[in-house]
C-alpha cells in the first residue's frame, strides 16, 4: 500500500513561554496555524516484514533512521506490532530547522498514513507517540489551527481568518538556532521571575502576536533585527520571529501586498543567504490519499471511472 499527503509548515502567531517544569520542559501557550508551503510525504507499506527506510531527495543529511518521520514510524510500528516493512520519501519544500516545524510535520503525516494504512483508531496512542517525536508534532495531528498549552499536546481548535504572511529565511549556518538554545537564553535572561501563563486562550487578534523567545534570540542573533525591518518597511502590519526561529515573518493585508514585498525583499537580499516566501494560512490539514501514478489518473479507464 502506498499513500501520499503533504505536511504544511506552521508558524506561531502567538508564543508565550512560562518558567521551567521539573522536567526541564517549560509549559507553552502558542498559537499555531498551517501554511500552504507543504512538504510532500510518501509512505509504503509493503506486505513483507521490515525495518523502516526514509529517504529525503536532495538532502542526504535527513536520510536514515534518525529523521523525525522515520522515528515516528518504528514507535507506530513498535506500540502496535506491526512488522511490515515500511518506505518513507519526503520531497521538501519547508527549509530545515527554520522554527516552521517541518520535521515535526513530516512525522505526523508518516503517523497519519500509517493510521490509515494499519486502520489504527487508538487516537491516545497516536497522540502519546507523537509527543514522544516532538512537542511540535500532537499539532499536526489536529485539523487546523489551535491554541497548544502544556508542552503542546493539549489543543483546542481556534479559529483564525486566513492571513497573508511574508516569509525570511536566513539560512546561513552561524544564525541558526536550536530550540533548546532559545529556551535557555530566555531562562537566563529573564531569570527566576518569570510571568505565570493566562489561564484560558481567547479569540485571536492581530494585538496578541508576539514570541517570548524573540528578544534572547534578537539579542544573540542581531541580523534577524534586520530582517524584521526589512518587513516592517515594506508594510507588514506586525513582523515577529516564528517559534526559536531563524525565521522571521510579516503579516501583509493581502495577497498582492505580500507578494510585492517579497518579490522587493528578495531583490534587496540577491544570493543564497535568505530565503523569501509569500505563504497563506490554511484552515485544515491535508488528507492523506492512496497514491496514484500520473499515467493511470490520465487513462481513459481512469476517466470513465
Amino acid at each position: 500500500m502506498r499513500l501520499v499527503t503533504l505536511a504544511p509548515a506552521k508558524v506561531n502567531l502567538v508564543l508565550r513561554v512560562g518558567p521551567p517544569r521539573a522536567d526541564g520542559y517549560h509549559d507553552i501557550l502558542s498559537l499555531m496555524v498551517p501554511l500552504d508551503l507543504a512538504d510532500t510525504v510518501d509512505v509504503t507499506v509493503h506486505a513483507r516484514a521490515g525495518g523502516v527506510t526514509c529517504r529525503v531527495p536532495g538532502r542526504p543529511d535527513l536520510d536514515g533512521p534518525a529523521n523525525l518521520a522515520a522515528r515516528a514510524a518504528a514507535l507506530v510500528k513498535e506500540r502496535f506490532g506491526k512488522e511490515n516493512a515500511v518506505a518513507i520519501r519526503i520531497a521538501k519544500r519547508i527549509p530545515v530547522t527554520a522554527g516552521l516545524g517541518g520535521g515535526s510535520s513530516d512525522a505526523a503525516a508518516v503517523i497519519r498514513a500509517l493510521a490509515g494504512a494499519f486502520r489504527i483508531r487508538d487516537r491516545a496512542s497516536l497522540a502519546e507517540i507523537a509527543l514522544r517525536v516532538g512537542s511540535d508534532v500532537p499539532f499536526f495531528l489536529g485539523r487546523g489551527a489551535a491554541w497548544a498549552r502544556g508542552r503542546g499536546e493539549r489543543l483546542s481548535p481556534a479559529r483564525v481568518p486566513p492571513l497573508d504572511l511574508v516569509l525570511l529565511y536566513p539560512s546561513d549556518p552561524r544564525l541558526a538556532i536550536r530550540a533548546a538554545d532559545a529556551y535557555r537564553w530566555l531562562d537566563a535572561d529573564r531569570g527566576p521571575d518569570a510571568p505565570s501563563l493566562p489561564h484560558r486562550a481567547v479569540a485571536f487578534r492581530p494585538a496578541l502576536l508576539g514570541n517570548d523567545l524573540e528578544p534572547p534570540c534578537l539579542a544573540r542573533r542581531p541580523e534577524l533585527s534586520t530582517l524584521l525591518g526589512r518587513l516592517v518597511g515594506r508594510a507588514a502590519r506586525a513582523a515577529i520571529m516564528s517559534g526559536s526561529g531563524p525565521t522571521v515573518f510579516g503579516v501583509f493585508p493581502s495577497r498582492p501586498d505580500a507578494r510585492g514585498a517579497a518579490r522587493s525583499i528578495a531583490k534587496e537580499v540577491a544570493g543564497p543567504g535568505v530565503k523569501v516566501l509569500a505563504v497563506r494560512t490554511v484552515r485544515r490539514q491535508p488528507r492523506v490519499v492512496p497514491w496514484r501514478s500520473p499515467r493511470s489518473a490520465s487513462s481513459p479507464s481512469t476517466r470513465r471511472s
